[in-house]
């Protein structure tokens, strides 16, 4: 797998059921970009991430091979609870009693260290 696709982001929605967060124990630093766009780019881009039937707020997109975050948020309406609820996504705080960033991590984790096996294997 390559390292673009790996890249393909994880997305967690504003729309979540959660709010309390929980930190997920070794989360890298992300550099963060908030980006304001219209109602229509911003659902088009975090819909997908929803359950069938309720309508993201905002959403948090990581990229932990090139070490980013990036929040989209609607220009027209985007609350400041939604936008610090994404900082937290960012930062490395998942909800309670939820492991989608934890496994998402540790996914990437795995991935990293077959990467730098190959390379390993690969300079023999």
């Amino acid at each position: 797998m390559g390292r673009s696709s790996f890249a393909a982001a994880l997305l967690l929605a504003a729309g979540c059921t959660s709010v309390a967060h929980q930190r997920v124990e070794g989360w890298p630093e992300l550099r963060v970009a908030e980006h304001y766009v219209p109602m229509h780019d911003m659902l088009e881009r975090c819909r997908k991430y929803v359950p069938w039937g309720m309508t993201p707020l905002a959403c948090a997109e990581f990229n932990l091979a090139f070490g980013t975050c990036d929040i989209w948020l609607s220009e027209s309406f985007a609350p400041k609870a939604v936008l610090e609820h994404e900082r937290l996504h960012c930062r490395g705080y998942d909800h309670v009693g939820e492991t989608a960033m934890r496994d998402f991590l540790a996914k990437y984790r795995a991935w990293e260290a077959a990467q730098q096996s190959g390379s390993a294997a690969a300079g023999r």
